[in-house]
């Protein structure tokens, strides 16, 4: 006797949906700036060459992916396909989420700022020093939280 494999969790209180592909973009897309920012932050703090540059695309990318997935979602965009109901403790986590995205956003264009001037005042660069700690460990709170919903949700 050949026994039906369930396909629907009866103890489940969301199904699963398919990935967005906006969402799915950009959880790919940001891998990459996880690295530039590791290889930015290391070779910054020990002043190794390169650190300018995996630090300056590093930040344009992912204050590009940030805006535009903002903007995104801000001004109506829908995500296709996705039918998460999110109340309750999501709600708070997405307030939180977006509330350290504007703050990384804040860090990162002061980041770009302090490190372009940093080569002629010292006090631009005590500045970047200063701060480049904490938008490493803002930005991958952000990061990892980020991935760890879209894994929770659309990959479990």
């Amino acid at each position: 006797m050949k026994r039906k494999i369930r396909v629907g969790d009866s103890y489940s209180t969301q199904p699963m949906t398919d990935a967005p592909w906006i969402s799915t973009f950009i959880a790919i897309a940001l891998i990459p700036v996880a690295i530039l920012f590791t290889h930015a932050y290391i070779s910054g703090r020990k002043n190794l060459p390169y650190h300018r540059w995996t630090g300056m695309i590093g930040i344009l990318w992912d204050l590009t992916l940030s805006i535009f997935y903002m903007a995104y979602r801000s001004f109506g965009g829908e995500i296709e396909g996705s039918k998460l109901n999110i109340e309750g403790l999501m709600i708070a986590y997405f307030v939180i989420h977006g509330i350290i995205a504007i703050v990384v956003i804040g860090l990162e264009i002061t980041m770009l700022i302090t490190g372009a001037y940093s080569r002629r005042k010292i006090e631009f660069n005590a500045l970047h020093i200063k701060l480049s700690p904490y938008l490493y460990i803002v930005w991958f709170m952000a990061f990892l939280s980020g991935e760890a919903v879209y894994v929770g949700y659309y990959l479990l």
